[in-house]
């Protein structure tokens, strides 16, 4: 049975993140293996076409999963009892990557509107609850559990927030639980400038936050408690390896050049 799917702006952009990876898993040889994005793309009706994804943007997407589940595991394995929240999860399969332990609380926030659309597609497991409500409302935190330590990602979610937003969203996040380990991928200054012009946010009609993070410590000032743990830029990691000669020999040169370098990477938090 097919879904109907009607969604402009921001949560449109979902689908797009949700079509690279099933994209890339579908490949021999996936950088990310995502069965449940795949069996979504397949149930969903509508014109991915129009998105304009090719081959290296789906690569990145999947490159960018990747890295996050792989710091999420192992922030599982410091907080086996943990609440995770996933911000702006989109349709996202995270839980269903990680397979958390009977222990862990999960939580995915995002707009009413994609929830609705993840109920259709992907059923809640003991566990698993699934939030309808922006992210920056603060109303939707008092009935998450504040007595354990959290696990908070959030991919895809930041570049559509505004200074202000962030720095009250990352606050009340950090006064809610006893400590945690916050994640996101940020953008720079220069990609702030130029990310509008990326195929699936004109496509979509999404507007960005207009915040560049240039120095990931700036986050400790916005949100008093947070403590910059790690950064993962994407120009040096082996997967890069599977992009064509001619993206590779662009990379190299990017590598050089710090506010280049620095246009997409991953930040982590503890408090």
């Amino acid at each position: 049975m097919t879904e109907r799917v009607a969604l402009t702006g921001v949560p449109e952009t979902m689908l797009a993140t949700l079509y690279c990876k099933a994209l890339q898993s579908r490949e021999p040889s996936p950088i990310l293996v995502d069965d449940q994005a795949e069996r979504a793309v397949e149930r969903i009706d509508y014109d991915f076409s129009k998105l304009k994804i090719d081959k290296s943007t789906a690569m990145s997407t999947a490159i960018r999963a990747l890295y996050l589940d792989r710091w999420a595991k192992e922030a599982l394995a410091e907080y086996p009892n943990a609440v995770v929240l996933h911000l702006g999860c989109g349709l996202d399969t995270r839980f269903d990557r990680l397979a958390p332990g009977p222990g862990v609380t999960w939580y995915d926030v995002d707009y009413p509107e994609v929830i609705e659309i993840r109920r259709r597609l992907f059923p809640e497991r003991p566990g698993h609850h699934q939030v309808a409500a922006s992210v920056t409302d603060p109303a939707w935190l008092a009935d998450v559990p504040a007595d354990r330590p959290a696990v908070i990602v959030a991919e895809g979610l930041v570049q559509y927030l505004t200074k202000d937003e962030i720095a009250e969203l990352f606050t009340r996040l950090v006064a809610h639980f006893p400590a945690g380990v916050l994640m996101f991928d940020a953008w720079n200054s220069l990609a702030m400038r130029s990310g509008s012009h990326q195929k699936a946010i004109k496509a979509s009609g999404a507007k960005l936050g207009g915040f560049g993070i240039n120095d990931p410590r700036v986050i400790e000032t916005l949100a008093p408690g947070l403590r910059f743990d790690a950064e993962q830029t994407f120009l040096d990691i082996p997967e890069m390896a599977t992009f064509s000669k001619a993206s590779r020999t662009v990379f190299k040169l990017m590598d050089r050049v710090p506010t280049l370098r620095n246009m997409g990477r991953l930040l982590r938090y503890r408090f």
